[in-house]
């Protein structure tokens, strides 16, 4: 029952709140702090603290924005709210130890009627009782501080002012936020503290909140005591006497500025937004529309309502969005910018040229969460810089000079300012001048007899179009086209009306271009490669350069007549190849191939021909341009690197296939029981080891020197002292044969790289002394000639045949096949000596007689300081 009537009486002020809403003050906490005084006193704390409990949700939920829902959305909702629970519990306090209070005072004036004779206990539960009353005021007393406490560093101000606008109380919030000492705000005005505007409100609304009690969110602009200014939101209770006569004010402010500025700024954007002659928009994730100012909606012919909340594709079509916008919308939420520039074709509107830019939307955080898209309608500007090109075009196409000329007396009567111009006259300067002052004088024509002529031919025809040569007012000579014809004037008769053009520098260009076509046709006709021309509508031949009888042996004229000789003169074998080359032509104007061509005399050769194309102001390709290059040397050069990579990977390979035949054996363990086997095995794998580290060191030292990148340092040398280093290198070798060298000694010097010529001369003695049988004789000898010393190497060997004395100094070219496998030769010896004794100027051959044995020479240059060298040079 008890708490029946906590709830009761918190429903009861609730519905006399809403009954009398519009006849009583809007202080929401009024009834309710009568119920929670009606329950105390009726059911003790517990019951009071029901009541509390239940006002305040009762409160929450129906009086204070948003209504219906459990929790304030604003802080100074919370604030009030909060301020309510507190002097709530201290109602409830105080009213349930009064209540306690009064139950014990009834309680001993009970037992003091009942107990007259016992005076002294009566005495001591006085004294009881005072004790208790003595502790409930100290309680009292320190909620009352803490109320204080509460009151005065709330994070809102709170102050009361009297009847008359006066402070008359004020917490210390307030105070920090004024800059005031409380004695000096108190009894201080507080108009005084606004500004002049907020005074104003202040006015206007003060005898209006004295009489119906209350006011909220009532905003004013406060000055601080340093002059600086902050905005406040007020909310105010009235507190009146018995008589409703207003006595004071109870008024709680919270600080706004940050958001008084933040709604300033947004209020600016949003009227910049608003007015600007762009559309602005912002759209989400999802391509809805967030934002959208009037302009847009304007373009569009839609209203917000018909546009927020919607899809781009709602509003521009789906095709539209999905082929042309969505994509961009993708790459903007991906962080970057993009602008363009574009016709747009909206139904039922003219077409529009609009500028449109995608921003991504970033968040506080950094997050993107849409993008703004700004569009700005260029239509008339770009319709006027259509108008402002299209002018230009006229402009640039009219650039002729009008003048009238009085046939009368030939006096001109107009000039247009083009024509002044052109002639280098100020504005009408030429009128009433004799036209013969513009035409260009010879020693043997005067102006006035070309002024005749002009004349004279014009009246004949009635129209004439010539060329004349003209001068300007500075002597400055200039050719003209020009157009004249007779024209009836009203005030000067007849008249001849001349629209002159300025073709100086259209002379000049011709002139040039004549000029540069016998260039051209100069430079066609004396290269060596073959230009040609061809249509490629019609596939004629519209030029050739007389370097395709020289290649072809044909004639040009045959060619230009019949596109199939150039075909016929093709090896067959290339004709598919040709045919696709032509196909390629003809789609993109280009091709490059390779092909062979058959002369008259049966003789073959490469041709690589390339195809350009050449196209007219549109694009498109109206001619094809060529040239066709004799390749057949490149071809054989081409060959025979082909058949060198041929022969050194046969070369390569043989040592190796050796080398893993025998490592493979030995891996297996067929000889591990054999030693003498295994140790063939291994020198089988070391011989080919040996071949091959000499074959690559052979061709690495060959390609050094053919590609020029070894460098021969050059001295003066003693032909003797090379030719005994070289000796002393084979000298071991040649003592397994027992074969001795008769060196015949010179004084020559030669101007040579000295290690270049010992290994030459090494590999000479090494191939004399693997061809010339045990117990030979191997000569060395040195003759001077008149610039060159002459080196001779002699064997006693097998002899070389007459047909190979020149191939002997190719690479890898051996006399016997088997000479590589059995002497041990990389073939390529030779072809080093050749190249390091012509890179020295020099020359190197061989003689030999079958059966007797070779002899191998080579010629080095004498030295710089050879007597003879020294002779001739002061001859000189």
């Amino acid at each position: 029952m008890s708490y029946g009537v906590a709830i009761g009486a918190a429903a009861i002020a609730l519905i006399l709140l809403l009954w009398l809403e519009t006849l009583v003050s809007r202080t929401i906490s009024a009834f309710f702090y009568i119920g929670i005084l009606v329950s105390t006193w009726y059911g003790g704390f517990r019951l009071g603290l029901v009541t509390v409990v239940v006002s305040t949700l009762a409160i929450d939920y129906f009086l204070m924005p948003p209504q219906y829902h459990l929790f304030p959305s604003q802080p100074e909702d919370a604030m009030r709210l909060g301020i309510f629970i507190v002097v709530g519990l201290i109602i409830n306090l105080l009213t349930s130890h009064f209540l306690k209070s009064k139950q014990q005072i009834k309680q001993l004036s009970q037992k003091l009627a009942q107990e007259n004779a016992e005076q002294l206990r009566m005495v001591l539960e006085i004294n009881n009782d005072i004790t208790e009353r003595k502790k409930a005021e100290a309680t009292l007393q320190q909620y009352i501080r803490e109320f204080e406490d509460l009151y005065n560093n709330a994070p809102c101000g709170y102050h009361s002012l009297d009847a008359e606008g006066k402070f008359i109380r004020i917490n210390d919030t307030e105070l920090k936020w004024l800059g005031y000492s409380r004695d000096e705000i108190l009894h201080k005005q507080f108009l005084d503290i606004l500004t002049g505007d907020s005074q104003q409100v202040f006015q206007e609304n003060f005898p209006q909140f004295k009489q119906q009690g209350w006011i909220n969110n009532l905003e004013f602009e406060i000055v601080h005591k340093d002059g600086t200014t902050r905005w406040i939101s007020l909310n105010g209770t009235a507190i009146k006497d018995e008589a409703g006569q207003f006595l004071m004010s109870h008024s709680t402010i919270f600080d706004i500025s940050d958001r008084k500025c933040s709604a300033a700024v947004l209020e600016q954007y949003k009227y910049i937004v608003s007015n600007v002659k762009d559309g602005i928009v912002l759209l989400n994730r999802d391509y809805n529309y967030q934002i959208v100012n009037q302009t847009y909606l304007d373009w569009y012919n839609k209203t917000e309502t018909e546009v927020l909340g919607h899809s781009v594709s709602e509003i521009l079509g789906q095709q539209f969005f999905e082929s042309f916008i969505q994509p961009r919308i993708d790459k903007c939420l991906t962080g970057e910018n993009s602008q363009y520039e574009k016709w747009f074709n909206y139904p039922n509107r003219p077409p529009q040229f609009m500028s449109v830019t995608y921003t991504p939307y970033r968040e506080a955080k950094g997050n993107i969460s849409g993008v703004i898209v700004s569009l700005r309608d260029l239509t008339r500007l770009k319709q006027a810089e259509q108008q402002l090109e299209f002018q230009a075009v006229i402009a640039r196409n009219m650039a002729e000079g009008v003048c009238l000329v009085r046939a009368s007396d030939a006096t001109i009567v107009y000039a247009n300012p083009k024509f002044e111009q052109m002639f280098g006259y100020g504005c009408g300067e030429l009128n009433f001048q004799h036209v013969s002052i513009l035409n260009y004088a010879t020693q043997s024509i005067s102006a006035e007899d070309v002024n005749q002529t002009i004349r004279s031919m014009v009246f004949q025809k009635g129209e004439a179009t010539y060329e004349v040569h003209n001068v300007k007012k500075d002597g400055t000579p200039f050719w003209c086209r020009a157009t004249a014809s007779v024209f009836q004037h009203p005030e000067y008769g007849d008249v001849l009306v001349a629209v002159h053009q300025e073709i100086t520098e259209r002379k000049r260009i011709e002139d040039a271009l004549r000029q540069s076509e016998e260039k051209f046709r100069q430079l066609a006709e004396n290269i060596q490669a073959v230009f040609w021309m061809t249509n490629i509508q019609t596939q004629q031949i519209l030029y050739i350069s007389p370097a395709f009888e020289t290649i072809w042996q044909r004639s040009c004229q045959s060619i230009c007549q019949s596109f199939s000789a150039w075909l016929n003169a093709i090896h067959p074998d290339d004709r598919p190849l040709v045919d696709l080359a032509f196909q390629e032509q003809v789609k993109t104007g280009k091709s490059d191939t390779k092909y062979r061509i058959i002369r008259p005399d049966g003789s073959i050769r490469w041709i690589r021909d390339r195809a350009f194309p050449i196209k007219n102001e549109l694009g498109e390709i109206v001619r094809v341009a060529g040239l066709a290059e004799d390749i057949t040397e490149l071809q054989k050069v081409e060959q025979i690197k082909t058949e060198f990579i041929s022969i050194v990977s046969h070369e390569l390979r043989t040592p190796l296939t050796a080398i893993r035949a025998a490592m493979g054996l030995l891996k297996t363990g067929i000889y591990d029981k054999k030693p003498d086997k295994f140790k063939r095995m291994i020198e089988i794998a070391a011989i080919d080891s040996d071949r091959l580290v000499r074959l690559v060191n052979d061709i690495l030292d060959l390609e050094r020197l053919e590609s020029g990148r070894a460098v021969l340092e050059k001295t003066n040398c003693n032909a003797t002292d090379l030719i005994e280093q070289a000796v002393a290198g084979v000298q071991a070798l040649a003592k397994e044969q027992n074969i001795k060298f008769d060196v015949r000694p010179s004084n020559a010097d030669v101007w040579a790289a000295a290690d270049a010529i010992i290994q030459t001369l090494t590999n000479l003695l090494g191939n004399a002394i693997k061809f010339s049988p045990a117990e030979a004789m191997i000569t060395v000898s040195v003759e001077q000639q008149k610039d060159w010393v002459l080196f001779k190497i002699s064997d006693q060997g097998r002899g070389i045949p007459s047909d190979k004395l020149e191939a002997i100094f190719g690479r890898f070219q051996q006399i016997d096949a088997t000479d590589s496998r059995i002497k041990g030769g990389t073939g390529l010896g030779l072809a080093i000596c050749r190249s390091i004794v012509e890179q020295h100027g020099g020359q190197i051959w061989a003689e030999s007689i079958i059966g007797v044995g070779s002899t191998f020479f080579f010629t080095l240059p004498k030295s710089r300081t050879s007597p003879e060298i020294r002779g001739e040079n002061n001859d000189l």
